[in-house]
């Protein structure tokens, strides 16, 4: 748990996720004419909220579950800037690549890969891979269903809802693992010789 703490802290993951379903949703109905590229100022857009509440997230989980020193990876700004330039390097070389694509190619990824190293306990992570598969095969591979134009939009929405349940998942998982941790420290300083007065 401890290697998996800040992880866990799913409401976080939530909040992402429901301000990305709203801001989305609400781009995909009010657009008379939705664009790959309009719908990345959308996704960009939905980041406000989740920056205005996090610091409340924050708060509440210092205060519920303590706080634990949580080191940055130095490799994180490196893959950053890697990820930017490929991004804008397939963007560029290959229109035919939609803005954003390499972005859900990540999540879809990276959900893949936490759900394969913390099998079986949170295999709900290939909720958000599925999300991705589902959009893209639903507009962009041409099955008819959604028109091309939607691809993006319809991905991002979908990451949304599948990051609002796989955050309420990892928060459930954090809190039944610190009950369990607990447990038996209160059994312990129970059985100790004047516990009980």
């Amino acid at each position: 748990m401890s290697a998996r703490f800040h992880e866990l802290q799913g409401l976080r993951v939530a909040l992402a996720g429901a301000s990305m379903t709203l801001v989305i949703g609400g781009y995909l109905i009010a657009a008379p004419q939705p664009t790959d590229a309009s719908s990345m100022i959308a996704l960009l857009a939905s980041f406000v909220p989740v920056i205005a509440i996090m610091p409340l997230l924050n708060r509440y989980y210092a205060t519920t579950f303590g706080r634990q020193v949580w080191s940055r990876s130095r490799k994180l700004p490196l893959f950053i800037g890697i990820y930017m330039v490929v991004a804008w390097s397939l963007n560029a070389a290959i229109p035919a690549i939609p803005s954003g694509a390499p972005t859900a190619a990540i999540v879809a990824v990276a959900s893949l890969w936490v759900a394969i190293r913390d099998w079986p306990w949170r295999a709900y992570y290939l909720g958000a891979t599925a999300a991705v598969v589902i959009g893209f095969t639903a507009s962009a591979s041409g099955a008819g269903l959604l028109a091309p134009n939607m691809t993006m939009a319809t991905m991002f929405l979908l990451i949304g809802i599948s990051f609002v349940a796989i955050g309420l998942l990892d928060h459930h998982l954090l809190v039944k693992l610190i009950k369990e941790a607990r447990e038996p420290e209160a059994a312990t300083a129970a059985s100790r010789p004047g516990a009980d007065g």
